[in-house]
């Protein structure tokens, strides 16, 4: 196995423009980046008379693009990017940067090299930010993505998976557990990230059995999506497109600080999070996922979560074209487990080429879920 560090990125955008990101890639020599299906969310206006009253989820499919390359052509390549699809425009998508490690087969080439054309235009990024993943039961999804919307953290985006592991060995109380699941993104500034995460554990009552799964993630930088509303505007400028100038003027974010005040903190510390933990990402082709997991879970993971992604078409022909259809597994395990894990998947055959897969590692700095204490 090799490995290989690296940056990671993920682009996020609607799908009308999803083409253009899809040219933009092809344009640089990434000709297969991972992609994957979801739901970007707004709020927008209320219509009609309503009991409840407050604002409706407005949603939008979104494509959400993930390659790897190496750390020096970051910005290169996220600049190209977003000059490509606007992303410097509110309201068009979101781009941003992780530093994971690669695992590979001895064989593999690695990551993407790009081809470099004009050096495009240095646009403006937030730099540390922190990635929150929140795994719950499907149709649990918009409890999470209306608490984060109203803290008026970032748009967020919804995938979907199917959950292992775990919840087959919680004996007669898994017939409540589906294991069909939601999986909501957000992205925050590093300072809010703690309160955030008070917040979205006390929306999703993940504080009881069976609820989800949440867990934190370094993100390096990145242009987010700054509209959260979609309705009427009364003025030259949105609030959104207000907010990323002073954004750019002052060059942070901690302006616009969410959680000045000791309640968040103060709840939070009487949690019991989970810490010192790594998530292990596995790509692979479709149909492998299940066998994998397995050889994960002998080797000591608690469970997974499998989701499905594609790629487009190998331009090779004949025995060499590659199936689109791709399968991802998400893990999160103790720190010392991740050697055993990662060389339980290779074992059982990730590397070979069938199945054409690999790992990515990141660090997790917190996690929580329920585990008989508060």
């Amino acid at each position: 196995m090799k490995r290989i560090a690296c940056a990671k990125i993920t682009c996020e955008v609607y799908q009308e423009i999803s083409k253009t990101v899809a040219a933009a890639f092809s344009g640089m020599g990434i000709a297969r980046p991972y992609i994957q299906s979801g739901r970007s969310i707004m709020l927008g206006e209320k219509r009609g008379w309503s009991l409840t009253g407050g604002q409706r989820l407005i949603e939008e499919m979104v494509d959400i693009y993930r390659i790897t390359v190496p750390l020096e052509q970051e910005s290169h390549v996220m600049n190209s990017i977003i000059q490509a699809a606007m992303l410097d425009q509110e309201g068009r998508g979101s781009i941003y940067s992780e530093h994971v490690e690669l695992i590979v087969g001895d064989e593999s080439a690695g990551t993407s090299q790009t081809t470099f054309a004009a050096e495009p235009p240095r646009y403006s990024t937030i730099q540390h930010l922190t990635g929150i993943s929140t795994i719950v039961q499907r149709g649990q999804g918009d409890v999470i993505v209306r608490a984060a919307l109203e803290m008026g953290i970032c748009v967020p985006s919804v995938t979907y998976g199917i959950g292992a592991g775990l919840r087959d060995k919680l004996g007669l109380i898994r017939i409540t557990i589906p294991a069909e699941k939601e999986i909501v993104n957000i992205i925050t500034t590093h300072h809010d990230a703690q309160g955030a995460l008070a917040r979205l554990i006390e929306a999703g009552k993940l504080d009881q059995p069976g609820k989800g799964f949440i867990f934190t993630y370094p993100v390096a930088r990145g242009l987010l999506n700054t509209r959260l509303y979609l309705g009427r505007h009364f003025s030259a400028a949105s609030l959104g497109q207000i907010v990323s100038v002073l954004d750019e003027i002052k060059g942070t974010t901690d302006w616009r600080r969410k959680f000045t005040g000791t309640s968040d903190h103060s709840r939070a510390k009487k949690r019991t999070y989970l810490r010192e933990l790594v998530d292990i990402t596995v790509l692979c082709r479709e149909g492998r996922a299940t066998e994998l997991a397995k050889a994960a879970m002998d080797a000591g993971a608690s469970g997974a979560t499998m989701s499905r992604l594609r790629q487009p078409i190998s331009p090779n022909g004949g025995q060499g074209k590659l199936s689109p259809a791709r399968e991802k597994l998400t893990m999160i395990l103790p720190a010392a487990m991740a050697d055993p894990v990662t060389t339980a998947i290779a074992a059982a055959g990730l590397f070979d080429a069938e199945t054409h897969g690999e790992i990515l590692l990141r660090p997790c700095p917190e996690a929580y879920t329920y585990t008989g204490g508060k």
